[in-house]
């Protein structure tokens, strides 16, 4: 219990300050604009005005989210060292552990919330849609019907917990980066490099073994390292393809989220490794 509360406190902390900070304030108000902009750039049958307002939407989530989380991230122990105020907080009863942990939390906790307060603006904006495409050409009760039916889709729900996750994980590479370096700079270039690498991974591995030339042990081992090391973000298409309107089966959301889970556990308890070890 005694560690859960410096956990908890380290995480409330590192929220508060996160909030207090302007540019989280200015990346919030910057994906709201999009979100709400969207509205007006739909000139086209309902279906595909729900389709591009879904899209923007959720790109503006996802965008500001990964800002968010690398501004955040980056901030978090090299700034804490910069200030001097880590010497202050590892003094008192806190293991390093929990700082580590407290700190990952208190990210995590602000990206959800920013995720949470987002997707409630793309609920809004699809229901004003709704409302307007309604009054317009929805004598029919079928079109109508159909209508709501593309406004009030369930499986947004699946879309919100995957951008989440996603953006949980990269808060996690960062975090990882955040205990090898001191300068912000190159943990934001580190964790943008896994980010990309994660988006291209799978697609040149697949390349790569069916262009047809003969695979040695070495390329297959090297494959192998970077698919262990880099989190396969191509896992979290399943958003592009519930904002699409496909089907994605609540087993597969959940398969993703529970990669995920392994994925910041595993990055977590090797920034705890290297954290200990540090000289600070």
């Amino acid at each position: 219990m005694g560690s859960l509360r410096r956990i908890a406190a380290v995480a409330g902390n590192t929220f508060l300050e996160a909030v207090r900070q302007k540019v989280f304030a200015v990346l919030l108000v910057f994906g709201l604009v999009l979100i709400f902009g969207a509205n007006y750039f739909t000139e086209f049958s309902f279906q595909e005005q729900f389709k591009f307002l879904k899209d923007l939407g959720y790109a503006a989530i996802s965008l500001t989210g990964l800002l968010v989380g690398l501004l955040g991230a980056a901030q978090l122990i090299p700034g804490e060292i910069e200030r001097r105020t880590i010497l202050t907080a590892l003094c008192r009863p806190l293991r390093r552990w929990e700082f580590i942990a407290g700190k990952y939390v208190g990210l995590a906790f602000l990206l959800a919330v920013m995720v949470g307060v987002m997707a409630v603006a793309v609920a809004g904006v699809l229901g004003w849609k709704e409302a307007q495409l309604i009054a317009r050409e929805g004598s029919d009760p079928a079109v109508a019907a159909a209508i709501r039916a593309e406004a009030r889709d369930p499986r947004l729900i699946q879309a919100v917990l995957l951008v989440e996750v996603k953006l949980a994980v990269v808060a996690a590479v960062a975090v990882f980066f955040s205990t090898v370096a001191t300068s912000t700079t190159f943990v934001m270039a580190m964790t943008l490099m896994v980010y990309l690498i994660g988006h291209l991974e799978s697609v040149a591995r697949e390349q790569w073994l069916e262009s047809g030339e003969v695979v040695s042990w070495m390329t297959k081992a090297f494959l192998a390292g970077v698919a262990f090391l880099v989190p396969d973000f191509n896992l979290y298409n399943l958003i592009d393809e519930i904002v699409a309107g496909n089907v994605v089966l609540w087993r597969s959301t959940l398969e993703v989220i529970g990669y995920s889970v392994v994925y910041i556990a595993v990055l977590l308890t090797a920034a705890w490794v290297i954290f200990e070890g540090r000289d600070i």
